[in-house]
């Protein structure tokens, strides 16, 4: 089957994939938010199934994200256009905060140090990912 043939399918799993990414940075994002009102040693414990989502939800969504898309760049030829370079930072931003999230979370499970939220990220994450859709549809640079 020639790459065109597949073209819809590799754009059906990439969105399918953006969509649990940014369904489960939102969602660890919300939690987050609400665990932290609990005092500290109340937290282990749904730090530790917000760890499980992470590594059952997001962290593949992510995975799959980047290698669809990079996939897309490929077939089609986008690696030196301008809108793609531009969606990659919000990209790149997007993955370290989920790794920066994750990374926290892993701290006050270990250490038993309370989880704080991040001011803020909730929207930005909405932001950087209406940024990038309307770069990937309408590639206007």
């Amino acid at each position: 089957m020639m790459i065109a043939a597949l073209y819809p399918y590799l754009v059906a799993t990439h969105v399918t994939a953006v969509v649990f990414l940014v369904g489960g940075l939102l969602a660890q994002e919300r939690i987050v938010n609400a665990i932290s009102q609990s005092p500290p040693e109340e937290q282990a414990g749904m730090l530790a199934a917000l760890q499980r989502f992470d590594l059952l939800v997001t962290t593949p969504a992510l995975l799959l994200t980047w290698i669809f898309g990079l996939s897309l760049a490929l077939s089609a030829g986008w690696l030196s256009s301008r809108w793609l370079l531009v969606k990659l930072v919000f990209v790149v931003a997007l993955s370290a905060l989920h790794g920066f999230r994750s990374g926290r979370i892993r701290h006050c499970i270990r250490t038993g140090a309370a989880i704080r939220r991040i001011p803020g990220a909730d929207l930005g994450i909405v932001i950087a990912m209406l940024t990038i859709a309307v770069l990937a549809f309408v590639k206007p640079v």
